[in-house]
């Protein structure tokens, strides 16, 4: 995952370099009812997986970007990629390229208007991430650390000093964002080989293999522990579809594992409120089920 973790605190230093934090904040803010569609349409072209979208996360919920468009952007991209696309359809097939599409949209989509009616009916609040907005008082928005202290979060604080050029401040935004989200991502992949090593996979087919609405659940729990970001997930149900693994529940498995991926829990453990965190699980398993549900009924 190293390349994955580099090129997305590069892409965060860039879009704080050139501000695009600000502008994407702003679009979406100005695109009202089309926010959320938008926030998917990101999404889906980005080719970051839940751990390499933190960063960026992170640096729209620091400048106020709003939570429903937000949680849609952040369910979406690890699902689907431009990468991940061509994979799936070079190793899987056409179909099932298709019903990457279809699912990441629907999984966006949902998220982000389900979102949007909890916060409508005073369930869910921009509140409840804990990476507030910080400014000075020249107006600036405060760095990293300053921003994670107040949520409780340390972040190494780093000396800022006067830049000759902008690639200066892109690396030390960069670098911000590498110190922030590191040790989460490196304690949470750590986990993973443990559970990776623990839970062997001829165990899912045999907790999965059966068309039912059980295959569907236990498809939705196999993927948290397992690294099933959208990239190894392709060989992962290769191999079970040839040993005859219900498509179905091969689908939900496609969908639920990348979005609720361990490393990404644990970071946005630390960033969301206890309440969001669940909706965030509940939304990504269960939106996943559906259409896992959805292709039993169809095939």
């Amino acid at each position: 995952m190293w390349w994955i973790f580099l090129l997305s605190v590069l892409l965060v230093g860039l879009i704080k370099g050139y501000k695009l934090d600000l502008k994407i904040r702003d679009s979406i803010v100005r695109a009202g009812s089309f926010a959320i569609p938008l926030a998917v349409a990101i999404g889906m072209v980005s080719p970051l997986c839940a751990c390499g979208i933190l960063p960026i996360f992170i640096s729209l919920a620091m400048v106020g970007t709003p939570l429903a468009p937000l949680l849609a952007l952040l369910v979406t991209s690890p699902v689907m990629g431009p990468d991940a696309l061509l994979l799936t359809w070079s190793g899987l097939g056409s179909d099932w390229a298709i019903y990457k599409i279809v699912g990441a949209a629907v999984l966006g989509l949902g998220s982000g208007f389900s979102v949007l009616f909890l916060e409508r009916q005073g369930w869910l609040s921009s509140d409840m991430i804990l990476l507030k907005p910080l400014y000075r008082e020249d107006g600036s928005l405060a760095p990293a650390a300053d921003i994670g202290a107040v949520a409780g979060v340390h972040v190494k604080r780093m000396q800022i000093v006067p830049r000759a050029n902008k690639l200066r401040f892109i690396f030390d935004r960069s670098l911000d964002a590498a110190l922030f989200i590191g040790p989460y991502l490196l304690l949470a992949i750590v986990l993973e080989a443990f559970m990776v090593t623990l839970i062997p996979v001829a165990w899912i087919k045999f907790l999965v293999g059966a068309e039912s609405f059980w295959s569907l659940l236990m498809a939705a729990l196999i993927g948290l522990p397992l690294p099933t970001n959208q990239i190894p997930i392709i060989p992962i149900l290769s191999g079970l579809l040839a040993m005859g693994i219900d498509k179905g529940a091969a689908y939900t498995l496609l969908l639920a594992g990348p979005v609720t991926s361990l490393p990404a829990m644990v970071a946005l453990g630390a960033m969301f409120s206890r309440r969001l965190l669940f909706v965030f699980v509940s939304l990504g398993l269960g939106l996943s089920v559906l259409m896992g549900l959805l292709l039993q009924i169809v095939s």
